[in-house]
């Protein structure tokens, strides 16, 4: 199965749409950022990367070290969250102070490079948040990812550690399941990474399954 066969999900999603994409921690996520790049480059659909404590950069090392082609996702368009280390073209940095994240300003910076096209909106690492922040900031944290849900703009993908979240806060990965419009599971089993629609705004997407090798995704 080729690199193409995500097309399906991918361009299945609506505009104004919250995904969480659920990962396993040895299934490579960054390889389905890549996809998600290559793929929209290739329908000329614009990219804006939300880099939570530095997890493009470490997604960036990851493929690097793979032999990836990465011209462009090195030059995306980021919006730095706390971290420290700058991949990608910053086009402005939100501080995560005493434990709180001010979305107010982070919107205000999204404003500015948002294009007049729908826009790709990864958002990567937000478990660390989950992580780093007191309970009842974690629940306003996914009350205000819900206050975005309808915004035409953008389909924003946010990709969350699901082990970390059943290990640290399960009580709250339910949350942001009903939260989101769409939920993807992506997985590695048997030489294989998977992308499973577990739940969907466009119904014919639901339960659609896809398989790949590594080899399929080099080629995207």
């Amino acid at each position: 199965m080729g690199a193409h066969a995500v097309d399906q999900v991918l361009f299945g999603l609506r505009p104004g749409e919250t995904v969480l994409i659920e990962y396993s921690a040895v299934s490579s996520p960054e390889l389905l950022l890549y996809l998600i790049c290559r793929r929209g480059r290739g329908r000329r659909t614009p990219l804006i990367i939300d880099d939570i404590s530095d997890a493009f950069a470490e997604s960036i090392i990851r493929l690097d070290l793979m032999g990836l082609e990465l011209e462009g996702l090195r030059n995306a368009p980021v919006i730095k969250i706390g971290g420290s280390r700058d991949i990608g073209n910053i086009f402005g940095r939100v501080e995560v102070d005493k434990y709180s994240l001010d979305f107010r300003y982070y919107d205000e910076i999204y404003e500015k490079i948002v294009p007049e096209e729908v826009v790709f909106n990864p958002v990567l690492g937000i478990h660390k948040l989950f992580i780093a922040l007191e309970r009842h900031e974690v629940i306003r944290l996914i009350r205000n990812i819900s206050t975005f849900v309808g915004k035409k703009s953008r389909v924003a993908l946010y990709f969350l550690n699901r082990d970390i979240m059943e290990r640290y806060s399960p009580e709250l990965l339910p949350l942001f399941e009903e939260t989101a419009s769409t939920v993807l599971h992506w997985n590695f089993g048997g030489g294989k990474y998977r992308l499973e629609v577990i739940k969907a705004a466009n119904s014919s997407l639901v339960g659609s399954r896809i398989s790949l090798g590594f080899k399929d995704i080099s080629r995207a």
